[in-house]
């Protein structure tokens, strides 16, 4: 069951009866500050146009959690008119499945041939009947119109099929005002619908929103045909099992190899399903034409076989991950076997990559791509030279740098300044008038949705609370509430059980000494005042401050009979409130 966004109004702030009309105005519910989860509405007179509904992702702040959507707040706050998704990565398409309750039955969805049968997939597959929404395929550059909004697409090269950017006219009081929203983007490529003639027509315009991601660079990103002339000579110079992990949305790459694999009479298969699904798409949308996912795979036992690996950002339980681990069933690397590496490293996932990579070069499979120095990846996102041609192109008026954090920006801030162009740095979660120039209207509350298994929650303190385990572990206090006395204490994961032994007489007195100060203050206050001890008490006597959890004798019986709690009885009592 996929968890879903509630939509009971309740908390949820009516932002349309606020706002003035025949002003346009937009908000960021994800994208900009920070990677993913990206979201943009554009609002007037009581329509709203969503660009993009993306999932985000987990980092090492948030251990524990499968992904996040965007703000709550903005979701019910400005039910669609109409929905516009660029292109089938997950950080612009993955919150659709959560949304069943959010967005009303009927509402057109306009999305590529090939966005829409990725998402048609992988909603069949979670249960959920597309046919809910009014999908409306968009295979050229277009126009269509939502209300008093005039929308343009505009196909543009990207690391995935059929990715378009939008175009916004709307007819305000003072005049006409056109927007470009790049979205993701290059300009070297081989998208077939790309017309550069069309966003040329388009200018000059307002507003251009565009992709910062590459601002870090110098150049143009290279086209995917230059990583298909590396790959077809190193496959074709190098013996034994080759692996080949990308990111699967690369259907052009895996296109290229395939046909690579087949001049050389190699067999091919793919390990992970989101390859499959994505081959899937790129079928049913005519971007390939062979219906590889159906196939059967290569003999593992095959020494001349190519496998695609999913899974390159090394995600627990991926096809990757469990490849370098050797706990993928029937498949384990070995001397004579290369492993290729051909993707870039989502900032925060360098760890968990590099002992990936780790692991295969001590298993004796030779690694590729990861020094850089053999062209195997190229990135989906336009470098400066990029950026600054579609500038050309659309002459804008004002800019706003979207898709990046703050490193992007300043670095985005740092090039354009050159160019004495009007730059505004927005930011999430806040709504925006469009005029002259971008003006803050109002701040919206962080209601960005968290999304666990079976829950979506809103409680960010559950992972500082869980870091705090992971780091200092945890100290369970066993108190009689009707004495408000401490009979023990208890810890997992604080301190050795050599160490704990030699301490634990002097930590259960002082905090027994602890409790009997803190029983003088109003029974309201107690607990708090008790932690605040202890937690002192800790930082002085082992220099640690563990988790504290006060619980009944009934639930620590077995604790309070030794200092040592094993892991499987600190498990059994953690599940128990007091």
């Amino acid at each position: 069951m996929v968890p879903q966004v509630s939509a009971d109004p309740a908390g949820i702030i009516d932002y349309p009866r606020r706002l003035e009309p025949h002003q346009l105005y937009f908000a960021f519910g994800g994208g900009v500050g920070r990677f993913g989860t990206n979201f943009t509405v554009f609002h007037l007179n009581g329509v709203s146009v969503w660009i993009d509904v993306g999932s985000g992702f987990a980092n090492h702040h948030t251990p524990g959690m499968e992904k996040n959507l965007p703000n709550r707040q903005l979701l019910l706050g400005f039910p669609p008119t109409a929905i516009f998704l660029t292109h089938g990565h997950e950080d612009h398409i993955g919150a659709l499945p959560h949304l069943t309750e959010v967005i009303p039955v009927g509402t057109p969805i306009f999305a590529s041939p090939f966005t829409t049968a990725l998402l048609t997939v992988r909603l069949k597959e979670r249960g959920i009947d597309p046919g809910r929404w009014d999908f409306r395929l968009i295979e050229q550059d277009s126009d269509v119109g939502i209300g008093p909004f005039r929308v343009s697409t505009f196909f543009m090269p990207h690391s995935i099929p059929q990715c378009f950017s939008v175009g916004l006219e709307v007819m305000l009081p003072h005049g006409k005002k056109r927007i470009y929203f790049s979205s993701d983007f290059k300009l070297r490529g081989s998208e077939v619908r790309h017309k550069v003639q069309n966003i040329k027509k388009f200018a000059p315009v307002d507003f251009l929103f565009i992709d910062s991601t590459g601002s870090l660079h110098e150049g143009e990103t290279m086209a995917e045909r230059e990583v298909d002339e590396t790959l077809e000579r190193l496959i074709s110079r190098t013996p034994g099992r080759i692996f080949i992990t990308t990111f699967a949305s690369q259907v052009e790459r895996i296109k290229n190899i395939a046909r690579i694999a087949s001049g050389l009479s190699r067999p091919i298969g793919f390990l992970g399903r989101s390859l499959k699904s994505q081959w899937e798409a790129a079928f049913i949308s005519r971007e390939v034409t062979a219906p590889l996912h159906l196939q059967k795979p290569p003999s593992y036992a095959a020494q001349n076989a190519i496998w695609l690996v999913a899974g390159c950002q090394a995600d627990k339980n991926s096809s990757f991950s469990r490849l370098t681990h050797g706990t993928l069933a029937k498949m384990r690397l070995k001397p004579g076997d290369t492993l290729v590496y051909s993707a870039s490293m989502i900032p925060g996932n360098e760890g968990k990559i590099y002992e990936a990579l780790n692991l295969a070069a001590d298993a004796g499979a030779r690694v590729v791509g990861v020094s850089g120095d053999t062209r195997v990846h190229t990135s989906g996102h336009g470098k400066r030279g990029d950026i600054e041609r579609l500038i050309s192109y659309l002459k804008p008026r004002h800019i706003l740098p979207v898709h990046g954090d703050p490193l992007h920006f300043h670095a985005f801030l740092e090039f354009i300044d050159q160019k004495k162009l009007p730059v505004t740095v927005t930011e999430g979660h806040r709504i925006y008038a469009l005029g002259d120039a971008p003006v803050l209207v109002e701040s919206v509350p962080d209601e960005t949705c968290l999304v666990e298994a079976g829950e979506i929650h809103f409680d960010a303190t559950l992972y500082r609370e869980r870091i705090h385990l992971a780091e200092e572990g945890v100290c369970f206090v066993v108190l009689e509430p009707d004495r408000f006395a401490v009979s023990a204490i208890s810890y997992v994961g604080v301190m050795s059980a050599q160490f704990l032994e030699t301490m634990y007489p002097r930590l259960l007195n002082t905090a027994q000494q602890a409790a009997l100060a803190a029983a003088q203050s109003a029974p309201r206050n107690r607990e708090k005042k008790l932690r605040d001890f202890l937690s002192k008490l800790h930082e002085e006597l082992i220099g640690k401050n563990p988790y504290i959890k006060i619980v009944t004798p009934q639930v620590m019986a077995a604790a309070a009979e030794t200092p040592v709690a094993s892991l499987d009885s600190a498990r059994e009592t953690s599940e128990v409130e007091p």
